[in-house]
């Protein structure tokens, strides 16, 4: 036979043609008329339907032109190929085998077949295989008619995903069986909640056999009830499965009239068994469900009447169950609401399901709800929906907690910083725009900190309060906004106010009404404030430079002697304002522990060891960064700050000394510097016994450095300090020797243990004689005592010769080591210690 493969325009050419080359010609010419019809018929079905001939070893012969627009293959390109060339992949090849025994037996075969197109899409048909039977029955040509079905498969699958999508909204679950070409059963989809508490959620079980997911007895049960099922039963039964009792109904799924999957529901009967037993309508069975339900169940009809509520939503709103007929959730709805419920039940109506948020009040309780609103389908029409809601109380009253003290002092109660910040930032554009005015009070507690430190934060803390409470109860509190901007600080902002003269007799009011005395936990506490006031408006429009004016007026108030106020005048200079800027910040250091301690190492030139170590302290201010001592450490002294900081660093020095210790790194003796102020208060060496003890350290590791003033003040107090200290082992150095005013028989009577000559003279020691003349007096002098000497400030080769031509060996300096952090020290210096 001889079958022709070039392009015919005309669909009766061709198949004559191909008709001519496949039969004996002379019985054609005998039957044109058959012939004219057969051609009537072809060209009618060319025009509607696709069509391929392909012969018995499956290759194709011919192909019409609709055949090639879907397929999207010239015939060129696909006549002499073999029909594999358009295999999706989608089917199994027992599929196809039975397709074929069914065509080669002599029979049509019908069925759906998905196809793949050149460009790599794929499309479905509904196809018709006809076999062409030779003189004994035989078939030698197979005819295929294929009709487009693809946009109905998307359509069908665009149906089967909203079908997941309604039963992953359930609390029951939906499974599929697939029984593969080699006879195992598996699981090819799974959703609802039930599967998942079941241990048989999707991620678990697709693709997995009952023997690959349950226990063996579990997966023998499964496999009998899915073989019956696939055997074209309908099939239900009961199990015990994570702890539920589990309903399973099963229905095979038919295709060309064969079962090849199972569908099955799962529901959980584990709480209503005996409930079960009686009920035969799911609408009573689920009816049960609500009202053992923990959550806040409501059943209305599609106009909003309430059909049913749980007993969860009874007890929520206080109702009985005869107190809601025939009314309609909208009219229980408070008013302001209406409107957005009203939306939400609208959408569930028309087959969305809304999640929203709800607030139930009764008899002065709040409840939180978030709401589900579900539309129950029956017979493809929407007749119900079902109000779920889920008790979320607790996480919002901790969201609205957190948004209070967002803007919210959490001890006082009061507007923090960032709310009166911004307060004033707001109500100075409305002052700009209305020409109005407006003032701050900035308040401060006089000497609030010794309270503190006196009976303790709690009662500080107390105390705070209770002024607090005084503000918001002032006469005039109509008239001011209150916050606490932190510490002891509180500013009042006004806006409502007649004359600048109304702000006066505010800020006189408020300070007379704190002289009354309070009482924190037994104590009676007599306390004073002091106010800075800036008004509004003035040269600068600017927040920031109306805080700081007023932060100048507060420091103006407290410099005039305190309990009083101070109103801003261009007279206030900025310097005070730095200064009590930094008082401020110093007092927030303390509490906020934001000091650092560096270390110095001192060394013994002739040998390269580290003999000890000077703890410098550092401020980590947490806007300015790292400050050195010299900027704050003259404020500390002067407002006695100091005492607390040197008391910071004693314990800072004693708690490295131990974490050495417990490391089991070499311990370094470590001085530190300690105010005259200190030094000479009662109770200083008690202190200093106290922590060795505490912290159970020798006192050889603690070093004292003092200055020469500080030995000149009150000789008892100081001879009866160092005795108490050289008693415990700890090593008093005069520091800064020769700036002072001390006596060299001072020296000799308080037994100092050393002295640390001042950098300034040994700077340029090499090219000023003088300074050269007084370091080699100096060394002398405390070498003739016996007192070791150590010299500060070493920067240059030329310095070190000449202290050690003088046989001045112990140095501290630049030309060793500069001072550096605790980690850096450990790092480059403590393993050159040598006791």
């Amino acid at each position: 036979m001889r079958f022709h493969t070039k392009g015919i325009s005309n669909i009766r050419e061709e198949i004559s043609e191909f008709f001519t080359s496949s039969f004996d010609s002379k019985k054609i010419m005998e039957s044109n008329i058959v012939h004219k019809m057969l051609d009537d018929i072809l060209n009618a079905m060319n025009e509607s339907t696709n069509i391929t001939i392909t012969n018995v070893d499956g290759t194709i012969l011919y192909v019409n032109n609709n055949f090639c627009q879907l397929s999207k293959f010239k015939k060129e390109e696909i006549i002499g190929q073999n029909h594999r060339i358009i295999n999706s992949g989608f089917h199994s090849k027992e599929f196809f085998v039975k397709l074929w025994q069914t065509i080669v037996s002599g029979n049509t075969w019908r069925g759906e077949i998905q196809n793949r197109a050149k460009d790599g899409t794929v499309f479905w048909v509904f196809e018709i295989i006809v076999p062409i039977l030779d003189e004994d029955g035989q078939p030698y040509y197979f005819v295929s008619f294929q009709t487009d079905i693809t946009e109905n498969k998307q359509m069908e699958n665009q149906f089967k995903t909203n079908f997941i999508r309604t039963f992953q909204n359930l609390q029951n679950g939906i499974f599929k069986v697939r029984k593969e070409q080699d006879g195992t059963l598996k699981y090819i989809m799974s959703e609802g909640r039930l599967m998942d508490e079941i241990g048989a959620s999707a991620d678990i079980i697709l693709s997995k056999s009952p023997f690959d997911v349950f226990e063996q007895d579990i997966a023998k049960i499964k496999q009998k009830m899915y073989t019956k099922a696939l055997k074209g039963k309908k099939v239900q039964y009961e199990i015990e499965l994570g702890g539920k009792l589990i309903f399973v109904d099963i229905e095979p799924i038919r295709h060309n009239g064969e079962v090849t999957e199972i569908v099955g529901t799962v529901h959980d009967f584990s709480q209503f068994r005996e409930v079960q037993k009686q009920l035969k309508l799911n609408e009573e069975r689920y009816q049960s469900l609500l009202d053992y339900s923990h959550e806040y169940i409501t059943m209305m009809d599609k106009e909003g009447t309430i059909l049913h509520m749980n007993a969860k939503t009874l007890e929520l709103l206080g109702i009985g169950e005869d107190m809601f007929e025939n009314t309609n959730i909208i009219d229980i709805t408070v008013e302001e609401e209406r409107p957005v419920i009203a939306a939400y039940f609208d959408k569930a109506v028309n087959g969305e399901v809304q999640f929203f948020e709800f607030e139930v009040k009764n008899n002065g309780q709040r409840k939180f709800l978030n709401v589900t609103l579900v539309p129950m389908v029956i017979d493809n029409e929407i007749n119900a929906v079902y109000s779920i809601g889920k008790d979320i109380t607790e996480e919002k009253l901790v969201q609205e907690r957190n948004a209070y003290l967002a803007h919210h002092d959490e001890l006082t109660g009061l507007p923090n910083r960032r709310w009166m910040e911004q307060k004033i930032q707001d109500s100075l554009k409305l002052a700009e725009e209305n020409k109005q005015e407006m003032a701050i009070l900035s308040l401060d507690l006089d000497r609030f900190k010794s309270v503190n430190d006196t009976l303790g934060h709690a009662v500080g803390d107390g105390l705070l309060q209770q002024i607090a409470s005084r503000l918001q109860n002032n006469v005039y509190k109509e008239k001011f906004h209150v916050a606490r901007m932190g510490g002891d600080e509180l500013m009042l902002l006004c806006t409502n106010f007649e004359t600048r003269d109304e702000v006066i007799e505010i800020a006189r009011n408020i300070l007379n009404s704190l002289e009354n005395p309070f009482y924190v936990q037994g104590s009676e506490l007599l306390l004073t404030a002091s106010i800075g006031i800036d008004f509004y408006p003035s040269s600068d429009t600017n927040a920031t430079e109306l805080l700081k004016r007023v932060d100048v007026a507060l420091y103006k108030a407290k410099e005039f002697g305190r309990n009083m106020y101070q109103i801003y005048d261009s007279s206030m200079k900025q310097e005070n304002y730095q200064s009590f800027v930094m008082e401020r910040d110093l007092r927030k250091a303390i509490m906020n522990d934001e000091f650092v301690a560096h270390l110095q190492p001192r060394v013994d030139a002739l040998t390269g060891k580290i003999v000890s170590a000077e703890a410098l302290i550092r401020w980590a201010h947490p806007e300015h960064g790292l400050i050195s001592p010299g900027t704050f450490i003259p404020i500390a002294e002067e407002t006695g700050l100091i005492i607390a900081i040197g008391k910071w660093m004693k314990k800072r020095v004693c708690e490295q000394l131990v974490a050495w210790r417990n490391a089991g790194l070499p311990l370094v003796p470590i001085s530190v510097n300690i105010s005259s102020k200190r030094f000479l208060q009662q109770g200083f060496a008690e202190e200093i016994r106290q922590l060795l003890e505490y912290f159970e350290l020798d006192g050889k590791w603690l070093e004292i450095e003092i200055t020469e003033n500080s030995i000149m003040l009150n000789e008892k107090t100081v001879q009866k300090t160092l005795t108490s200290l050289h008693e415990m082992g700890v090593k008093i150095f005069i520091d800064d020797f020769g700036t002072g005013y001390s006596s060299f028989n001072y020296l000799k009577v308080f037994k100092i243990d050393g002295v640390k000559i001042d950098q300034s003279f040994i700077r340029d020691i090499s090219h000023k004689s003088e300074n050269a003349t007084i370091t080699y007096a100096m060394i002398k002098m405390a070498q003739h005592l016996k007192l070791e000497v150590i010299a500060e400030g070493v920067e240059t080769k030329e310095e070190l010769d000449f202290l050690l031509g003088e046989n001045c060996r112990f140095i501290q300096g630049y030309y060793f080591g500069k001072p550096c952090s605790i980690e850096e020290f450990e790092n480059n210096f403590l393993h050159l210690y040598k006791e």
